[in-house]
Formats: structure tokens, sequence, C-alpha cells
């Protein structure tokens, strides 16, 4: 494990640190019930997805629906909206998410600002290469990715720094990116999950920190 210095973000003009080692990932204390995603995801699965453009990072089949896009794109090609440039000044939700009113109320239990939304789905046999997604952590930059699986099954592998992420059905986690992971989906079918980023503020910090069932990071993510 590494310790390191954790800060939460700054409430009016203070700021509070803690010394803990780097959360690698952790389960938060939010339900919701997948089996009244059924419905809707049969909608979702209807609408035009687009292939991930990151080719060389995966093999297989993995595509994207885009949920919250960035507003210069709300009406540009779905390109765009998938996959933002980091210069995004506002964002707003997508005509795809005005079609899926479970998702959207799902989305806005986030009580802090969300940045992108999308569903992610792995097709069955494909697998997402070790990679990172460079400073997005919450030691890194004071942003979160959260993953809440809506589809699985068991022979899906998520891992973070070689470590399992038990990410089932009525379940929501939070990702430390910034550390390397890879998705294996050995199964028979497609997984779908609800991929959200966040700016954290007190309230995802304190449910990050607090979660009773988190891992910590192994080696130094540097």
């Amino acid at each position: 494990m590494m310790n390191g210095e954790i800060f939460a973000p700054e409430i009016g003009n203070t700021k509070k640190s803690i010394t803990s080692p780097v959360i690698l990932f952790a389960q938060l204390d939010i339900f919701y019930n997948a089996k009244k995603m059924g419905t809707e995801l049969t909608v979702a699965k209807s609408l035009d997805w687009i292939e991930h453009v990151n080719t060389q990072c995966y093999q297989g089949r993995w595509d994207v629906l885009p949920l919250m896009v960035p507003k210069e794109h709300v009406d540009s090609h779905i390109i765009l909206q998938s996959f933002p440039f980091g210069n995004e000044s506002q964002w707003v939700e997508s005509h795809y998410l005005k079609k899926l009113p479970i998702i959207k109320a799902l989305i806005t239990r986030f009580q802090c600002e969300v940045l992108s939304a999308r569903l992610m789905r792995l097709h069955n046999n494909a697998y997402i290469k070790p990679h990172r997604d460079q400073g997005l952590s919450l030691e890194a930059s004071s942003q979160a990715r959260i993953h809440i699986p809506l589809e699985t099954t068991p022979e899906v592998r998520f891992q973070v720094d070689n470590a399992l992420v038990p990410m089932d059905v009525n379940s929501v986690w939070y990702i430390n990116a910034d550390a390397e992971h890879s998705v294996k989906n050995l199964g028979n079918t497609p997984r779908i999950n609800l991929v959200i980023d966040c700016n954290v503020n007190e309230w995802l910090f304190n449910l990050i920190v607090n979660s009773k069932n988190k891992t910590y990071c192994r080696k130094k993510v540097s």
C-alpha cells in the first residue's frame, strides 16, 4: 500500500486533509433496483450507440451511448458528444437521456456536479486492455469516476491494479481511474455500465472515504 494525503474538496474557505492510503476502489452507500431497469435498458439498446474511438485499447466490441454531454455539442455528431476533449464549459442532458427517465433519476441522485455520463457496453468475449485515465481520481484531481453495473454477469472481470472489483448489479462503485485497470467479458451476453464522472464535493468525498467496502493501492500511482 502507498501512504499519501487525501484532500477533501474546498468547502467555503476551508480545506480538510487526512493522511490515508490511496483508495483503489470503494463501494458507495447508494442503492438502486436493477429490476426496474429492464424496460428502460431495452429502450437504450435500441438507440444509436457508437463504437469506442480508442480502438487500440480494446479487442472485440465496446460501444458508448452519451447521456450527459458538453452543451456546445448537444446537437453535434455523437462522436463529439461521447468523447469530449477536456475544455467543456457546461454539461447538459443529451436527447438520449430524455428517453431514459429511470436512468436520469439515478444520475440526479448524485449530490455533486456531474460531468460526463455514459452507458458503456462491453460485448461478450471483448477485452479492454490495461490502461490509465491520467489524473482521474480523488487524490490526483478531486474528480471521481463512478461505475454502476446495470447489466452484467459473474464472467465479467473488472480489475484495478490487478485487484478484482466485485461489481454486481445493485451496487455503485468509485474507481480510481488513474490506476491501471482493465475489463474482460468472458460471458455470453454484453455488460452495460452507467459511467459517471463527477467533481468531488464533501458529500461524495464522505461516501468514498467512509465506504465499508474499499481496497487500497498496493503500488505507487504516479
